[in-house]
């Protein structure tokens, strides 16, 4: 631990680069054990993990501490519900919501700027959250239950629905539903952005679930968006083109006028359950 402190002394003196950011964050280590501080970063890529090695910044003074040994990187503080933990999946990893909206599955990447998440979501693909809107990320759900006192049953790898809890004014967006109504009607190239949470199944075999950027590497000409994977969520305008939302938070333009519907991208949900937990936010109007 020592020979890592004087490398990474080294490493800003001669890069010149070190910086604290807004957030604070405690990392719950698998002992047990708790160090609280800012989260740091360094380097032109302005990252937090290094050399698997996490970092936090306290009186002047930085701490590393090997990835594997943190269970979870508490943003919010406090403790979690009953509810979250049981969202919390057996094995993998997961963050949950300040909102309550739920919990999400994926793969910890890195936390840049010492403000911003990078996830990878169970579709493979990358994607980022502010860490002021971040709870929790859980690296290992085991030693995580254990710091909290948790005894319940964690929720099952790929159940459709694990871990979701519906958010007020949140749109439910059924699995086994043609479309579901999102209560919103739009104008032609309004901005409406999506935040959505949640696993679904588009059908009854092992492995046959998604989540909101649909399953990687299965796509049909079939589906309402070819080009976006199967059990991705989707919208449409009236009877205009179905479009991809996926994991997508920026703003998209809306193509046509008309009430605002939401879908999965699958062309055969008799067999699909499960469901999406879908804010929409109308951020700009059309001209």
């Amino acid at each position: 631990m020592v020979r890592r402190l004087i490398a990474t002394a080294a490493l800003v003196a001669s890069a010149g680069i070190y910086a604290f950011a807004a957030e604070r964050a405690t990392f719950i280590m698998t002992n047990g054990e708790r160090k609280s501080g800012t989260l740091v970063f360094h380097g032109g890529q302005a990252h937090n993990l290094i050399d698997g090695q996490l970092n936090l910044g306290e009186g002047g003074k930085e701490q590393s501490f090997p990835v594997e040994q943190v269970a979870v990187i508490d943003v919010a503080g406090g403790n979690p519900s009953q509810s979250e933990l049981a969202g919390v999946p057996a094995s993998g990893q997961a963050i949950s919501m300040r909102d309550g909206s739920g919990v999400v599955q994926g793969k910890f990447v890195n936390i840049v700027r010492g403000d911003t998440l990078l996830w990878e979501n169970e579709a493979g693909q990358q994607t980022q959250y502010a860490l002021k809107d971040i709870a929790r990320i859980y690296l290992n759900p085991q030693a995580a239950r254990t710091a909290f006192n948790y005894t319940g049953s964690p929720a099952a790898v790929g159940t459709a629905g694990s871990g979701t809890s519906l958010e007020p004014g949140a749109v439910r967006v059924e699995a086994n539903q043609p479309w579901t109504d999102s209560g919103i009607t739009v104008r032609v190239g309004d901005l409406v952005a999506f935040r959505a949470n949640g696993q679904i199944a588009f059908g009854k075999s092992e492995g046959q679930t998604a989540g909101a950027d649909g399953k990687s590497g299965n796509n049909s000409p079939n589906y309402p968006v070819p080009a976006m994977p199967v059990g991705g969520l989707v919208g449409k305008v009236g009877n205009s083109a179905p479009f991809p939302i996926g994991s997508n938070t920026s703003p998209i333009r809306m193509p046509a006028s008309g009430r605002l519907m939401l879908g999965i991208n699958d062309n055969e949900i008799g067999d699909n359950s499960g469901f999406f937990s879908v804010v929409v936010t109308k951020t700009g109007a059309g001209r």
